[in-house]
């Protein structure tokens, strides 16, 4: 089997791939996202609300304007570049604006995709030979073997070739004494315990003992002896190589490449007491071609490129070359090929001493030596191209073709780009968005503009271009070393938050540029979406205060920008439909500030309204309150919504203080406060026979104050005019019947009409 080293791939999130001349025509394939609705209209409703139950919205009866005119794909011309650059900042923070014919032209396209490209992928720095050899399965003559006989040399087959690179230990041999040991591997010995070699003694402390036939003086005797055992054949064929190793008899017969010379010396050192062992060995060896694992284990040519990067302005290129085909006379060349083949450079090195390449192929004629470490110039030549290298041993000291061995590795790719916004957040205090992160890319050589660019995903439109200063970013160069500008492509910029950022997803891309108005010779690096549609409310009050709804909370939302007028709407959510609507002034909210500081207006999102009852309010359904940024007087037009969740107003409360029956007369007092009296203005007070199921008689009554209810039921209408006192004549003929006090609240003098109950419990009386 082939040995392989494991290749070292770094691993970066998003890396980007350069596109055609033109930003404005990239397209991308897109999947249907029903999240993502036409740009019909800019409607939008939330019902996450932290202090409610229900969060259920409806759909609000009221007309959106539709503008659905294509934009240009051109709109955004190199003039346009300019205006971008040279923005006024009323702030004078150093904020700059978008563009306004790019806001005008995205505004009037509709949405191209749902699923914005970004970049992604990988880049690798290392890279394993193409032409190598020294490792890879060889042929055998297994005609005739059975499948767990060739099951057993496949098992065995890496540890032979291993012990021999490790230890010296001739594969064929290996091999044919696993197999005369182990009878194939179905010896108890050996299929019980993994002893394929018969190795007496103990493992790591462990063995078993079983009886063994030995020669001792021409005589086959049997006898009692300790055998070591391995918890898998791995592990004996590893043990064999060593126990040659560490016992110094057998030192005479490592590294030596005929089979028959190592048979003969192994029997002779010892290590079987049978005479025949050596012809048996040579048997087996013979026999199933073993020999074909040697010229395996000797024919090296393989290497490794540990490294091929830009390093500052340097182009690093480090590796081996182990190789049989070598001797001291030759020069040592390293190639370096475009990704058609062309040369691009070549140069002779001198070796770099490699003891890992040395332990692993000791046997090559070259191996620690054959390491390699050079830098040469980083230069447009190299930039962006798929680097393949060859290593050449060679007698020509020109570097062509003459004895030796080419090993060629896979091409690496000098397009490493790679990038990370560190932040792309709105600060509530200032209204901007503040982006800084990070981008190097191997392509930057030569592009010594650096812009960056907010396109908007959803409508596959630039919004503005902005050139940029780098900085230093040492923690870049520390962990990514190989690409190139590393150390300093930080970037950071500040742009006031505009209505066209609101919504779709918003992309920033790093460009670095060979033109100065950044349309030609570039490459770019695109981050992933962000959609700023962040929308939070809370109500704090939504209750009756007298006569009046108070509604009181914050709502804040990315994309109120733009949208100065701040409505309050009662819904009803039961039958679909607006009750009543108050332009609201916002109000200071600093501690939405502090908890909400990366959402668009939080820091004067308070609002607070009184809106006078209707009985539409209080006749049962769910009525919701909605918080609404318009860019309409009127509250239409576009606009963002937050849906609270619905609450019903059929508070209905009331106490008997006072029943009293004095010869003819009762004396009743009590209070009764209701929602649902909204609008019902005349108020009885009706006594009924429980007994009989009918009305005794009904008196219209005047309300009391009563301010110890109001101050207990507050948020329930009428509480501080819900008293009542009165006394009535009732007939002698009631004694003994239960009687039951309604307090009704009606819209009609005669209290009938519509109407809202309460039924105290009935009392029986007696009167005399």
């Amino acid at each position: 089997m082939k040995n392989k080293k494991q290749s070292r791939v770094k691993i970066v999130l998003p890396v980007l791939f350069t596109f055609g001349a033109s930003l404005l025509f990239f397209q991308t394939d897109g999947q249907a996202d029903s999240s993502q609705a036409a740009a019909t209209s800019t409607q939008v409703v939330a019902t996450t609300d932290a202090n409610t139950q229900n969060n259920n919205s409806q759909s609000l009866n009221v007309s959106t304007s539709q503008n659905q005119s294509v934009a240009s794909a051109q709109a955004y011309t190199q003039s346009a570049v300019a205006a971008s650059q040279n923005t006024n900042n009323s702030n004078n923070d150093g904020a700059v604006s978008l563009n306004n014919s790019a806001v005008q032209a995205a505004a009037n396209k509709p949405v191209v995709s749902t699923t914005p490209w970004y970049s992604t992928g990988q880049y690798n720095v290392s890279a394993e030979p193409v032409n190598g050899t020294g490792s890879g399965a060889v042929s055998l003559n297994t005609a005739g073997l059975t499948v767990a006989q060739k099951a057993f040399l496949d098992s065995i087959h890496d540890g032979a070739i291993s012990t021999w690179k490790q230890y010296g230990v001739l594969p064929s041999l290996t091999a044919a004494q696993a197999i005369i040991e182990s009878g194939w591997g179905q010896s108890s010995l050996a299929s019980q315990y993994h002893n394929l070699f018969g190795i007496k003694g103990s493992y790591n402390g462990h063995s078993v003992t079983l009886p063994t036939r030995e020669v001792y003086g021409g005589q086959s005797v049997i006898i009692n002896d300790a055998f070591r055992a391995y918890d898998n054949n791995s592990q004996s064929v590893q043990d064999h190589g060593y126990f040659l190793v560490a016992n110094s008899r057998y030192h005479n017969l490592l590294w030596k490449t005929n089979y028959r010379d190592v048979t003969y010396l192994i029997r002779a050192d010892g290590y079987a007491t049978d005479p025949s062992y050596t012809t048996t060995l040579n048997s087996v060896i013979e026999r199933y071609g073993l020999t074909a694992w040697d010229q395996e284990a000797f024919d090296v040519n393989t290497g490794y490129i540990d490294d091929l990067s830009v390093r500052g302005n340097q182009l690093h290129i480090a590796g081996w070359h182990a190789a049989n085909s070598y001797n001291s006379n030759m020069h040592h060349f390293i190639i370096l090929l475009d990704g058609n083949g062309h040369e691009l450079y070549r140069t002779e090195v001198a070796g770099v001493y490699r003891q890992d390449v040395q332990n692993l192929y000791s046997n090559a004629d070259i191996a620690g030596w054959g390491g390699f470490d050079i830098t040469i110039p980083y230069t447009n030549n190299f930039a962006g191209q798929n680097i393949q290298v060859v290593s050449r041993y060679t007698y020509d000291g020109n570097g062509e073709i003459n004895g030796g061995k080419d090993l060629y590795f896979n091409p690496v790719s000098l397009n490493a780009n790679a990038g990370y916004l560190d932040n792309m957040s709105l600060d509530a205090k200032t209204g901007n968005l503040n982006i800084s992160g990070w981008h190097a890319a191997d392509a930057s050589l030569s592009k010594n503009y650096h812009y960056i660019i907010i396109y908007d995903g959803s409508k596959q439109i630039e919004l503005g271009r902005y050139l940029v200063e780098n900085s230093t970013r040492n923690d870049v160069a520390n962990a990514y070393p190989g690409i190139y500008n590393a150390a300093e492509s930080g970037f950071s910029l500040k742009l006031k938050f505009n209505q066209a950022l609101a919504g779709d997803q918003i992309q920033i891309i790093s460009r670095y540029s060979g033109s100065q108005d950044g349309n030609s010779d570039y490459v770019d690096y695109w981050f992933a979406p962000k959609t700023f549609t962040a929308n939070n409310a809370y109500l704090d009050n939504y209750s009756i205060q007298g006569n009046s709804l108070n509604v009181s909370g914050w709502h804040a939302a990315d994309q109120s920008v733009g949208k100065k007028y701040h409505y309050v709407i009662v819904y009803d959510a039961t039958k679909h439909q607006e009750i009543s609507r108050r332009l609201v002034p916002s109000s200071s909210r600093g501690d939405v500030e502090r908890a909400y500081s990366n959402v668009y207006g939080s820091g004067n999102s308070g609002f607070s309204v009184n809106i006078p009852l209707t009985s539409a309010m209080t006749n049962g359904d769910q009525i919701q309150i909605i918080s609404r940024y318009s860019d309409s007087q009127n509250g239409e037009g576009n606009y963002v919504d937050y849906w609270f969740a619905p609450k019903t107003f059929t508070a209905n409360k009331a106490f008997l203080d006072n029943f009293a029956i004095k010869g003819q007369q009762v004396q009743i007092a009590g209070w009764h406060a209701t929602d649902q009296s909204v609008g019902k203005p005349y108020h009885y007070i009706i006594l009924f026979d429980a007994t009989t199921g009918r009305e005794v008689k009904r008196q219209l009554v005047q309300a009391v104050v009563r301010p110890d209810v109001a101050k207990v039921n507050g948020d329930v209408y009428n509480a501080g005019q819900s008293g009542f006192n009165l006394t009535m004549t009732v007939d002698p003929s009631l004694s003994g019947h239960n009687l039951q006090v309604i307090s009704r609240y009606s819209d009609s003098k005669s209290g009938e009409g519509h109407y809202i109950d309460y039924w105290f419990a009935p009392l029986n009386v007696t009167i005399k």
